[in-house]
Protein backbone atom coordinates (compact mmCIF):
# COMPACT_ATOMS: atom_id res chain seq x y z
CA UNK A 1 0.00 0.00 0.00
CA UNK A 2 1.37 3.40 -0.97
CA UNK A 3 -0.64 5.32 1.63
CA UNK A 4 -1.76 7.82 -1.02
CA UNK A 5 -5.26 9.23 -0.94
CA UNK A 6 -6.49 8.23 -4.40
CA UNK A 7 -9.83 9.93 -3.89
CA UNK A 8 -8.19 13.32 -4.47
CA UNK A 9 -6.32 14.49 -7.54
CA UNK A 10 -2.67 15.36 -6.88
CA UNK A 11 -1.78 19.04 -6.71
CA UNK A 12 -0.11 20.38 -9.83
CA UNK A 13 3.63 20.90 -9.74
CA UNK A 14 4.99 24.46 -9.93
CA UNK A 15 5.28 25.90 -13.43
CA UNK A 16 8.80 25.34 -14.65
CA UNK A 17 11.00 28.20 -15.69
CA UNK A 18 11.39 28.65 -19.42
CA UNK A 19 13.04 31.39 -21.41
CA UNK A 20 12.25 31.79 -25.09
CA UNK A 21 15.55 32.33 -26.90
CA UNK A 22 16.44 35.80 -28.12
CA UNK A 23 15.27 36.72 -31.61
CA UNK A 24 17.40 39.01 -33.76
CA UNK A 25 15.54 40.66 -36.63
CA UNK A 26 17.12 42.49 -39.55
CA UNK A 27 16.72 42.61 -43.31
CA UNK A 28 18.75 42.34 -46.50
CA UNK A 29 18.81 45.32 -48.89
CA UNK A 30 16.36 43.47 -51.16
CA UNK A 31 13.73 43.49 -48.39
CA UNK A 32 14.08 39.86 -47.27
CA UNK A 33 13.54 39.81 -43.49
CA UNK A 34 15.99 37.77 -41.41
CA UNK A 35 15.16 36.32 -38.00
CA UNK A 36 17.96 34.53 -36.17
CA UNK A 37 17.29 32.47 -33.06
CA UNK A 38 20.50 30.94 -31.66
CA UNK A 39 19.43 28.02 -29.50
CA UNK A 40 20.66 24.81 -27.91
CA UNK A 41 23.91 22.96 -27.90
CA UNK A 42 23.27 20.45 -30.69
CA UNK A 43 24.98 21.05 -34.06
CA UNK A 44 21.64 21.36 -35.83
CA UNK A 45 20.00 24.27 -37.62
CA UNK A 46 16.47 24.78 -38.92
CA UNK A 47 15.89 27.14 -41.80
CA UNK A 48 12.35 28.28 -42.47
CA UNK A 49 11.37 30.52 -45.36
CA UNK A 50 8.01 32.17 -44.73
CA UNK A 51 6.19 34.02 -47.49
CA UNK A 52 2.95 35.99 -47.47
CA UNK A 53 1.69 33.70 -50.24
CA UNK A 54 -1.12 31.80 -48.55
CA UNK A 55 -4.71 31.20 -49.52
CA UNK A 56 -5.63 34.80 -48.68
CA UNK A 57 -4.60 35.75 -52.22
CA UNK A 58 -6.90 33.25 -53.96
CA UNK A 59 -9.93 34.67 -55.71
CA UNK A 60 -13.25 32.88 -56.06
CA UNK A 61 -12.11 31.66 -59.49
CA UNK A 62 -8.65 30.52 -58.37
CA UNK A 63 -9.46 28.86 -55.03
CA UNK A 64 -6.70 26.36 -54.27
CA UNK A 65 -4.04 28.13 -56.37
CA UNK A 66 -1.82 29.12 -53.43
CA UNK A 67 -1.87 25.54 -52.15
CA UNK A 68 -1.02 24.13 -55.58
CA UNK A 69 1.73 26.70 -56.18
CA UNK A 70 3.55 25.94 -52.93
CA UNK A 71 3.30 22.19 -53.42
CA UNK A 72 4.60 22.51 -56.97
CA UNK A 73 7.86 23.94 -55.64
CA UNK A 74 9.03 20.48 -54.60
CA UNK A 75 8.17 19.05 -58.01
CA UNK A 76 11.56 20.03 -59.34
CA UNK A 77 13.68 22.97 -60.45
CA UNK A 78 14.91 23.78 -63.92
CA UNK A 79 18.11 21.84 -63.20
CA UNK A 80 16.85 19.12 -60.85
CA UNK A 81 13.85 16.84 -61.33
CA UNK A 82 11.66 16.07 -58.32
CA UNK A 83 13.36 12.76 -57.48
CA UNK A 84 16.81 14.31 -57.81
CA UNK A 85 15.78 17.21 -55.59
CA UNK A 86 14.52 14.85 -52.88
CA UNK A 87 17.74 12.86 -53.13
CA UNK A 88 19.87 16.02 -52.76
CA UNK A 89 18.07 16.92 -49.53
CA UNK A 90 18.39 13.35 -48.29
CA UNK A 91 22.16 13.39 -48.90
CA UNK A 92 22.34 16.43 -46.62
CA UNK A 93 20.48 14.55 -43.89
CA UNK A 94 17.55 16.90 -44.39
CA UNK A 95 13.95 16.79 -45.54
CA UNK A 96 11.99 19.64 -47.07
CA UNK A 97 8.56 20.31 -45.57
CA UNK A 98 6.04 22.65 -47.19
CA UNK A 99 3.06 24.11 -45.35
CA UNK A 100 0.36 26.33 -46.80
CA UNK A 101 -2.13 28.19 -44.62
CA UNK A 102 -4.37 31.16 -45.17
CA UNK A 103 -1.82 33.77 -44.05
CA UNK A 104 1.39 32.31 -45.44
CA UNK A 105 3.31 29.49 -47.07
CA UNK A 106 6.44 28.08 -45.44
CA UNK A 107 9.33 25.88 -46.49
CA UNK A 108 11.19 24.26 -43.59
CA UNK A 109 14.34 22.18 -43.57
CA UNK A 110 16.50 20.99 -40.67
CA UNK A 111 20.06 19.85 -41.27
CA UNK A 112 23.41 19.35 -39.51
CA UNK A 113 25.02 22.73 -38.89
CA UNK A 114 28.11 21.85 -40.94
CA UNK A 115 25.85 21.47 -43.99
CA UNK A 116 24.09 24.79 -43.56
CA UNK A 117 25.62 26.31 -46.69
CA UNK A 118 24.57 23.45 -48.96
CA UNK A 119 21.11 23.36 -47.37
CA UNK A 120 20.48 27.06 -47.91
CA UNK A 121 21.77 26.80 -51.48
CA UNK A 122 19.33 24.00 -52.25
CA UNK A 123 16.46 25.78 -50.52
CA UNK A 124 17.17 28.90 -52.56
CA UNK A 125 17.08 26.94 -55.79
CA UNK A 126 13.70 25.46 -54.88
CA UNK A 127 12.24 28.93 -54.30
CA UNK A 128 14.01 30.94 -57.00
CA UNK A 129 14.27 28.48 -59.88
CA UNK A 130 11.20 26.21 -59.92
CA UNK A 131 10.38 24.35 -63.14
CA UNK A 132 6.58 24.22 -62.82
CA UNK A 133 6.57 21.63 -65.61
CA UNK A 134 3.01 21.29 -66.99
CA UNK A 135 2.96 17.53 -66.49
CA UNK A 136 4.01 17.90 -62.84
CA UNK A 137 1.44 20.61 -62.16
CA UNK A 138 -1.21 18.39 -63.76
CA UNK A 139 -0.16 15.47 -61.55
CA UNK A 140 -0.38 17.62 -58.42
CA UNK A 141 -3.77 18.94 -59.54
CA UNK A 142 -5.09 15.39 -59.66
CA UNK A 143 -3.68 14.75 -56.18
CA UNK A 144 -5.37 17.91 -54.91
CA UNK A 145 -8.67 16.87 -56.46
CA UNK A 146 -8.32 13.48 -54.81
CA UNK A 147 -7.78 15.25 -51.47
CA UNK A 148 -10.98 17.22 -52.01
CA UNK A 149 -12.95 14.08 -52.82
CA UNK A 150 -11.52 12.41 -49.74
CA UNK A 151 -12.57 15.37 -47.59
CA UNK A 152 -16.10 15.17 -48.95
CA UNK A 153 -16.24 11.47 -48.05
CA UNK A 154 -14.80 11.91 -44.55
CA UNK A 155 -17.43 13.26 -42.11
CA UNK A 156 -15.05 15.32 -39.95
CA UNK A 157 -13.42 17.12 -42.87
CA UNK A 158 -16.78 17.56 -44.57
CA UNK A 159 -18.21 19.13 -41.41
CA UNK A 160 -15.27 21.53 -41.15
CA UNK A 161 -15.63 22.64 -44.77
CA UNK A 162 -19.40 22.96 -44.58
CA UNK A 163 -19.26 24.91 -41.31
CA UNK A 164 -17.16 27.72 -42.77
CA UNK A 165 -19.30 27.68 -45.88
CA UNK A 166 -22.27 28.69 -43.74
CA UNK A 167 -20.43 30.89 -41.23
CA UNK A 168 -18.89 33.24 -43.82
CA UNK A 169 -20.53 35.24 -46.57
CA UNK A 170 -19.94 33.98 -50.14
CA UNK A 171 -17.54 36.83 -50.95
CA UNK A 172 -15.24 35.88 -48.05
CA UNK A 173 -12.25 33.70 -49.03
CA UNK A 174 -12.56 31.81 -45.74
CA UNK A 175 -15.90 30.46 -46.94
CA UNK A 176 -14.03 28.12 -49.29
CA UNK A 177 -11.62 25.31 -48.36
CA UNK A 178 -7.96 26.30 -48.50
CA UNK A 179 -7.47 23.42 -50.93
CA UNK A 180 -9.97 24.94 -53.34
CA UNK A 181 -13.12 23.59 -54.93
CA UNK A 182 -13.37 20.86 -57.52
CA UNK A 183 -14.32 23.24 -60.33
CA UNK A 184 -11.63 25.80 -59.52
CA UNK A 185 -8.85 23.26 -59.07
CA UNK A 186 -9.71 21.52 -62.34
CA UNK A 187 -9.30 24.80 -64.19
CA UNK A 188 -5.90 25.74 -62.73
CA UNK A 189 -2.95 25.72 -65.13
CA UNK A 190 0.82 25.66 -64.94
CA UNK A 191 0.76 29.19 -66.32
CA UNK A 192 -1.38 30.38 -63.40
CA UNK A 193 0.95 28.64 -60.95
CA UNK A 194 3.91 30.38 -62.55
CA UNK A 195 2.09 33.70 -62.38
CA UNK A 196 1.20 33.29 -58.69
CA UNK A 197 4.82 32.46 -57.91
CA UNK A 198 6.06 35.47 -59.82
CA UNK A 199 3.58 37.77 -58.12
CA UNK A 200 3.76 36.68 -54.47
CA UNK A 201 7.00 34.75 -53.93
CA UNK A 202 9.12 37.89 -53.71
CA UNK A 203 11.95 38.93 -51.39
CA UNK A 204 10.04 41.85 -49.89
CA UNK A 205 7.20 39.49 -49.09
CA UNK A 206 9.27 36.93 -47.20
CA UNK A 207 11.38 36.14 -44.16
CA UNK A 208 14.18 33.65 -43.67
CA UNK A 209 14.55 32.21 -40.18
CA UNK A 210 17.56 30.41 -38.80
CA UNK A 211 17.10 28.55 -35.50
CA UNK A 212 19.65 26.49 -33.62
CA UNK A 213 23.39 26.43 -34.22
CA UNK A 214 23.49 29.68 -36.16
CA UNK A 215 24.23 33.32 -35.36
CA UNK A 216 23.01 36.52 -37.03
CA UNK A 217 26.29 37.06 -38.93
CA UNK A 218 26.21 33.56 -40.37
CA UNK A 219 22.55 33.79 -41.41
CA UNK A 220 23.10 37.20 -42.98
CA UNK A 221 26.06 35.94 -45.01
CA UNK A 222 24.25 32.81 -46.18
CA UNK A 223 21.11 34.76 -47.06
CA UNK A 224 23.04 37.44 -48.96
CA UNK A 225 24.95 34.80 -50.91
CA UNK A 226 21.97 32.70 -51.94
CA UNK A 227 18.94 35.02 -51.72
CA UNK A 228 20.65 38.38 -52.35
CA UNK A 229 19.59 38.52 -56.01
CA UNK A 230 15.96 37.80 -55.17
CA UNK A 231 13.91 40.94 -55.69
CA UNK A 232 10.46 42.47 -55.69
CA UNK A 233 7.60 42.89 -53.28
CA UNK A 234 3.87 42.24 -53.30
CA UNK A 235 0.89 44.21 -52.11
CA UNK A 236 -0.89 42.79 -49.06
CA UNK A 237 -4.00 40.75 -49.71
CA UNK A 238 -7.23 42.73 -49.79
CA UNK A 239 -8.95 40.28 -47.46
CA UNK A 240 -12.50 41.19 -46.56
CA UNK A 241 -14.44 38.96 -44.22
CA UNK A 242 -18.16 39.05 -43.53
CA UNK A 243 -20.62 36.81 -41.73
CA UNK A 244 -23.02 34.69 -43.71
CA UNK A 245 -25.86 35.40 -41.28
CA UNK A 246 -26.62 37.85 -38.47
CA UNK A 247 -28.79 35.46 -36.45
CA UNK A 248 -28.66 31.80 -35.47
CA UNK A 249 -28.97 29.42 -38.41
CA UNK A 250 -29.12 25.61 -38.45
CA UNK A 251 -27.79 23.57 -41.38
CA UNK A 252 -28.23 19.80 -41.61
CA UNK A 253 -25.95 18.24 -44.20
CA UNK A 254 -27.48 14.89 -45.06
CA UNK A 255 -25.51 11.63 -45.01
CA UNK A 256 -28.05 8.85 -45.43
CA UNK A 257 -27.89 6.15 -42.78
CA UNK A 258 -25.20 7.86 -40.70
CA UNK A 259 -25.22 6.64 -37.09
CA UNK A 260 -23.13 9.58 -35.91
CA UNK A 261 -23.36 13.35 -36.20
CA UNK A 262 -20.46 15.73 -36.67
CA UNK A 263 -21.44 18.96 -34.91
CA UNK A 264 -19.93 22.38 -35.58
CA UNK A 265 -21.15 25.51 -33.79
CA UNK A 266 -19.59 28.90 -34.43
CA UNK A 267 -19.43 32.29 -36.05
CA UNK A 268 -16.88 34.79 -37.40
CA UNK A 269 -14.19 35.34 -34.78
CA UNK A 270 -11.44 37.92 -34.36
CA UNK A 271 -8.04 38.63 -35.95
CA UNK A 272 -4.73 37.71 -34.37
CA UNK A 273 -4.17 41.41 -33.68
CA UNK A 274 -7.06 41.65 -31.23
CA UNK A 275 -6.07 43.27 -27.92
CA UNK A 276 -8.16 40.54 -26.23
CA UNK A 277 -5.91 37.74 -27.52
CA UNK A 278 -4.57 36.50 -24.17
CA UNK A 279 -7.92 36.86 -22.40
CA UNK A 280 -9.61 34.88 -25.20
CA UNK A 281 -7.01 32.13 -25.03
CA UNK A 282 -7.74 31.75 -21.32
CA UNK A 283 -11.53 31.98 -21.73
CA UNK A 284 -11.51 29.45 -24.55
CA UNK A 285 -9.40 27.03 -22.52
CA UNK A 286 -12.07 27.14 -19.83
CA UNK A 287 -14.92 26.71 -22.30
CA UNK A 288 -13.55 24.02 -24.60
CA UNK A 289 -9.82 24.38 -25.17
CA UNK A 290 -8.58 21.80 -22.65
CA UNK A 291 -9.52 18.32 -21.48
CA UNK A 292 -10.84 19.77 -18.21
CA UNK A 293 -12.95 22.39 -20.02
CA UNK A 294 -16.62 22.86 -19.25
CA UNK A 295 -17.73 21.43 -22.58
CA UNK A 296 -15.59 18.30 -22.26
CA UNK A 297 -16.53 17.69 -18.63
CA UNK A 298 -20.18 17.94 -19.62
CA UNK A 299 -20.45 16.13 -22.94
CA UNK A 300 -17.77 13.51 -22.33
CA UNK A 301 -17.46 12.97 -18.58
CA UNK A 302 -20.97 13.72 -17.35
CA UNK A 303 -23.14 12.51 -20.23
CA UNK A 304 -20.84 10.18 -22.17
CA UNK A 305 -22.00 11.67 -25.47
CA UNK A 306 -18.57 11.92 -27.08
CA UNK A 307 -14.91 10.99 -26.87
CA UNK A 308 -14.07 14.68 -26.88
CA UNK A 309 -15.25 18.18 -27.68
CA UNK A 310 -13.21 21.30 -28.22
CA UNK A 311 -13.58 24.94 -29.08
CA UNK A 312 -11.18 27.44 -30.57
CA UNK A 313 -10.53 30.67 -32.40
CA UNK A 314 -8.66 30.52 -35.70
CA UNK A 315 -6.51 33.60 -35.15
CA UNK A 316 -5.51 34.91 -38.58
CA UNK A 317 -4.64 38.30 -40.04
CA UNK A 318 -8.34 38.70 -40.78
CA UNK A 319 -11.03 37.32 -38.46
CA UNK A 320 -11.09 33.54 -38.79
CA UNK A 321 -13.86 31.32 -37.42
CA UNK A 322 -14.66 30.54 -33.80
CA UNK A 323 -15.89 26.95 -33.73
CA UNK A 324 -17.03 24.38 -31.17
CA UNK A 325 -16.75 20.87 -32.59
CA UNK A 326 -17.58 17.33 -31.56
CA UNK A 327 -19.05 14.05 -32.81
CA UNK A 328 -21.90 12.19 -31.11
CA UNK A 329 -24.34 9.39 -31.85
CA UNK A 330 -27.40 10.35 -33.90
CA UNK A 331 -29.83 9.67 -31.06
CA UNK A 332 -28.18 12.13 -28.66
CA UNK A 333 -27.38 14.88 -31.18
CA UNK A 334 -30.13 17.26 -30.08
CA UNK A 335 -29.25 16.77 -26.42
CA UNK A 336 -25.58 17.46 -27.14
CA UNK A 337 -26.44 20.66 -28.99
CA UNK A 338 -28.59 21.75 -26.06
CA UNK A 339 -25.73 21.14 -23.61
CA UNK A 340 -23.31 23.11 -25.82
CA UNK A 341 -25.67 26.10 -25.70
CA UNK A 342 -26.17 25.80 -21.95
CA UNK A 343 -22.45 25.55 -21.14
CA UNK A 344 -21.58 28.44 -23.42
CA UNK A 345 -24.30 30.77 -22.16
CA UNK A 346 -23.55 29.72 -18.57
CA UNK A 347 -19.91 30.78 -18.88
CA UNK A 348 -20.93 34.08 -20.46
CA UNK A 349 -23.47 34.69 -17.71
CA UNK A 350 -21.45 33.73 -14.63
CA UNK A 351 -17.83 33.91 -15.76
CA UNK A 352 -15.03 31.53 -14.78
CA UNK A 353 -14.45 30.44 -11.22
CA UNK A 354 -11.15 31.24 -9.53
CA UNK A 355 -10.23 27.56 -9.74
CA UNK A 356 -10.94 27.47 -13.48
CA UNK A 357 -8.95 30.65 -14.05
CA UNK A 358 -5.87 29.45 -12.17
CA UNK A 359 -6.08 26.01 -13.75
CA UNK A 360 -6.26 27.48 -17.27
CA UNK A 361 -3.39 29.89 -16.68
CA UNK A 362 -1.20 27.18 -15.16
CA UNK A 363 -2.04 24.67 -17.89
CA UNK A 364 -1.43 27.02 -20.81
CA UNK A 365 1.75 28.55 -19.40
CA UNK A 366 2.98 25.15 -18.26
CA UNK A 367 2.63 23.54 -21.69
CA UNK A 368 4.62 26.26 -23.48
CA UNK A 369 8.01 24.57 -22.88
CA UNK A 370 6.60 21.24 -24.14
CA UNK A 371 5.63 22.91 -27.39
CA UNK A 372 9.10 24.42 -27.89
CA UNK A 373 11.47 21.50 -27.51
CA UNK A 374 12.84 21.37 -31.06
CA UNK A 375 14.32 23.90 -33.42
CA UNK A 376 11.39 23.31 -35.79
CA UNK A 377 8.87 24.16 -33.06
CA UNK A 378 10.76 27.31 -32.14
CA UNK A 379 10.99 28.32 -35.80
CA UNK A 380 7.22 27.94 -36.20
CA UNK A 381 6.59 30.23 -33.23
CA UNK A 382 9.25 32.74 -34.22
CA UNK A 383 7.80 32.92 -37.73
CA UNK A 384 4.65 34.47 -36.22
CA UNK A 385 6.76 37.53 -35.40
CA UNK A 386 7.04 38.11 -39.14
CA UNK A 387 3.60 36.84 -40.17
CA UNK A 388 1.68 38.95 -37.66
CA UNK A 389 4.21 41.77 -37.22
CA UNK A 390 4.85 41.06 -33.53
CA UNK A 391 7.71 42.52 -31.45
CA UNK A 392 10.82 40.33 -31.27
CA UNK A 393 10.39 39.80 -27.51
CA UNK A 394 6.77 38.71 -27.91
CA UNK A 395 7.29 35.05 -27.02
CA UNK A 396 9.74 35.89 -24.26
CA UNK A 397 6.82 37.64 -22.53
CA UNK A 398 4.10 35.22 -23.68
CA UNK A 399 3.77 33.17 -20.50
CA UNK A 400 3.80 36.23 -18.26
CA UNK A 401 1.00 37.78 -20.31
CA UNK A 402 -1.11 34.63 -19.99
CA UNK A 403 -0.62 34.55 -16.25
CA UNK A 404 -1.70 38.19 -15.90
CA UNK A 405 -5.19 37.55 -17.30
CA UNK A 406 -7.87 38.11 -14.67
CA UNK A 407 -11.29 36.49 -14.41
CA UNK A 408 -12.90 39.80 -15.30
CA UNK A 409 -10.76 40.19 -18.43
CA UNK A 410 -11.53 36.63 -19.54
CA UNK A 411 -15.25 37.17 -19.03
CA UNK A 412 -15.27 40.55 -20.82
CA UNK A 413 -13.40 39.07 -23.78
CA UNK A 414 -15.69 36.06 -23.97
CA UNK A 415 -18.81 38.22 -23.80
CA UNK A 416 -17.47 40.44 -26.57
CA UNK A 417 -16.38 37.68 -28.93
CA UNK A 418 -18.48 34.57 -28.22
CA UNK A 419 -22.00 35.38 -29.36
CA UNK A 420 -24.56 32.55 -29.11
CA UNK A 421 -27.21 34.75 -30.73
CA UNK A 422 -25.11 34.58 -33.93
CA UNK A 423 -24.13 30.91 -33.73
CA UNK A 424 -24.31 28.95 -36.96
CA UNK A 425 -24.98 25.27 -36.28
CA UNK A 426 -23.78 22.77 -38.89
CA UNK A 427 -24.49 19.07 -38.44
CA UNK A 428 -23.29 16.40 -40.84
CA UNK A 429 -25.37 13.29 -40.28
CA UNK A 430 -28.68 11.65 -41.11
CA UNK A 431 -30.73 14.83 -41.54
CA UNK A 432 -34.00 12.93 -41.86
CA UNK A 433 -33.46 11.34 -38.45
CA UNK A 434 -32.30 14.62 -36.89
CA UNK A 435 -34.53 17.32 -38.31
CA UNK A 436 -37.49 16.98 -35.96
CA UNK A 437 -35.43 16.91 -32.74
CA UNK A 438 -33.20 19.79 -33.83
CA UNK A 439 -36.18 21.90 -34.86
CA UNK A 440 -37.74 21.26 -31.43
CA UNK A 441 -34.79 23.09 -29.82
CA UNK A 442 -36.09 26.29 -31.46
CA UNK A 443 -32.65 27.83 -31.77
CA UNK A 444 -33.10 28.96 -35.36
CA UNK A 445 -34.49 28.05 -38.78
CA UNK A 446 -33.44 24.60 -40.00
CA UNK A 447 -32.18 24.01 -43.54
CA UNK A 448 -31.52 20.53 -44.91
CA UNK A 449 -28.84 20.13 -47.56
CA UNK A 450 -29.18 16.92 -49.53
CA UNK A 451 -26.28 17.79 -51.82
CA UNK A 452 -23.08 19.20 -50.30
CA UNK A 453 -21.02 19.79 -53.44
Amino acid sequence: MSGRDRSRAPAPAPVRDFVFPDVVREALPNGLALLTVPHGELPVVTFELVVHAGGEHDSADTAGLAYLTARALEAGTRTRAADRLAWEFEKLGAELEIDVLWDYAALTVTAPADRAEATIALLAQVVLDPAFAPEEVERLKHEQLAELLQREAEPRALANDQAVRFIFAPASPYQRPLYGLRDTVRSLTAEQVRGAHERFWRAGNAALLGVGAVDPDALRELAARHFGDWSGSAAPADLRVAAGAATTQVHLVHRAGSVQSEIRVGHVGVPRSTPHYYALVIANSILGGAFTSRLNMNLREKHGFTYGVRSGFAFRKAPGPFIIQTAVATDVTARAVEEIWQETTGLLRDGPTDEELHSARDYLSGTVPLELQTTEQIADRASEIFIFDLPTDYFALYRDELRRVTAEQALDAARAHVRPAEFVLTIVGDAHALEQDIAALQIGPVQVHEDHD
